[in-house]
């Protein structure tokens, strides 16, 4: 069994701040606490996540999955808060010989809805979905709250029908506001290997479409497992237009929204049930890289990426680099989001999270800090898939490499080795 030791630094009270604080680090302005708090902070969050790991699975067995309604966490208050619908049951958790070192960190929660009414009412709404056709929605279990959430987007649409059919499950549903759109026109700078003279394409650069005119952003590189001279970029599959049989991409710096660099063609694109595309470098300008744009901050303008991980608790932070809005992070809400744009056109295992995006965001690198010891260190989650004001989705990092292997095609991440 893993053992997690939390520090006695760790459980100190975090102190209040100043306006004055220092706020280099993106977690620093996320979190509201000073640079220095960050370590500790994230060392808690991690910590947290490990236990999770481990309780989040016992919490869906059969002895528990009625009585509890799922877990997130709450790093700030340094523990687990377990959806308790029925107390009874909390001993025979707590004596689980998995469970009982971290006891300490589990806060229960009186809840209304255990993990199997929560399941159970997910299955019915998706039903649903199939037999009423909503329009711009997305729907998630968000554990926060403990219940199914109805995200829609677009006020316009009438989905009045499926609202209905949803009723006897009780979700909860939200309506987009749309603020006014931020326009940001901060430009990049232009990253060169010296060595090969050669352009570095970051995560987060601009993907210019040839053919559209239309710019989406760079996710990932990665290599041919059975040919690692051969690299692509994975970004999102609804950048391609399927009105063009081939479309080509170039490199498009921060703040410009016209090619600066030929990349080459997107050879697979996925729209359904799963969005994502893959470019092949062809172009003889560009360098591929291991790490992500960050070019407004006055510290951390790259970040490296050391590994490839799927999202595995509410409550946990998360980050994305674009064309559009840069770089942003929020936290997780969901990791069993649906989207559906119109009939025929859904999207499934997303991960639901309130960070900042826009139009020319999507297919951008996704994100999380990892190592207290290293902040400029993060471990890949997925890449950008699209949202609205208050919502944004990503698509799994795992989710891709397993669709893409269905496919016979064997990706890695790229991490310079």
């Amino acid at each position: 069994m893993r053992t997690i030791y939390f520090s006695i630094i760790l459980l100190l009270s975090l102190q209040s701040y100043s306006i004055y604080a220092e706020q280099h680090h993106p977690l620093a302005e996320l979190w509201n606490v000073d640079d220095t708090e960050v370590p500790k902070l994230l060392e808690i969050e991690r910590n947290l996540t490990a236990i999770d790991d481990i309780l989040s699975p016992i919490l869906e067995q059969d002895d528990f999955i009625s009585s509890f309604g799922g877990s997130y966490i709450d790093m700030f208050k340094i523990h687990i808060v377990v959806n308790t619908v029925k107390f009874s049951k909390r001993d025979d958790l707590l004596a689980l010989p998995q469970i009982k070192p971290f006891q300490d960190f589990l806060f229960f929660k009186k809840a209304n809805h255990s993990m199997s009414q929560i399941k159970s009412n997910f299955e019915q709404i998706k039903l649903q979905i199939y037999l009423t056709e909503p329009k711009r929605v997305f729907i998630f279990s968000n554990m926060v709250d403990n219940n199914n959430f109805l995200f829609f987007l677009d006020g316009n649409h009438n989905n009045t029908e499926f609202i209905n059919a949803t009723k006897p499950f009780n979700p909860t549903i939200i309506y987009e506001d749309n603020p006014p759109v931020s326009q940001n026109t901060k430009r990049s700078r232009y990253d060169v290997d010296s060595r090969e003279l050669k352009f570095k394409v970051l995560g987060g650069d601009g993907l210019y479409n040839d053919q559209s005119g239309g710019v989406c952003s760079v996710g990932f590189w990665v290599t041919d497992r059975f040919n690692p001279n051969e690299f692509y970029i994975i970004t999102a599959g609804h950048c391609f237009d399927k009105d063009v049989s081939r479309n080509e991409f170039s490199y498009a710096p921060w703040g410009a929204e016209t090619p600066a660099l030929y990349i080459g063609p997107m050879e697979i694109s996925m729209i359904n049930p799963y969005d994502f595309g893959i470019i092949y470098l062809n172009g003889k300008d560009v360098a591929p890289t291991f790490a992500i744009r960050n070019d407004d901050a006055d510290q951390y303008k790259e970040l490296i990426i050391n590994d490839g991980a799927p999202a595995s608790s509410v409550g946990i932070h998360m980050c994305k680099s674009g064309h559009k809005t840069h770089l942003s992070c929020g936290y997780v809400f969901g990791l069993n989001g649906i989207y559906i744009e119109e009939k025929d056109d859904m999207k499934e295992d997303l991960i639901i999270t309130n960070m900042k995006s826009d139009f020319g965001d999507s297919g951008g690198t996704v994100f999380s800090f990892v190592s207290p010891q290293n902040l400029d260190s993060v471990v890949g989650r997925g890449i950008n898939f699209g949202g609205g004001h208050g919502i944004e989705a990503a698509q799994s990092l795992n989710t891709i490499f397993i669709e893409l292997e269905k496919l016979s095609r064997y990706f890695k991440l790229y991490l310079g080795d």
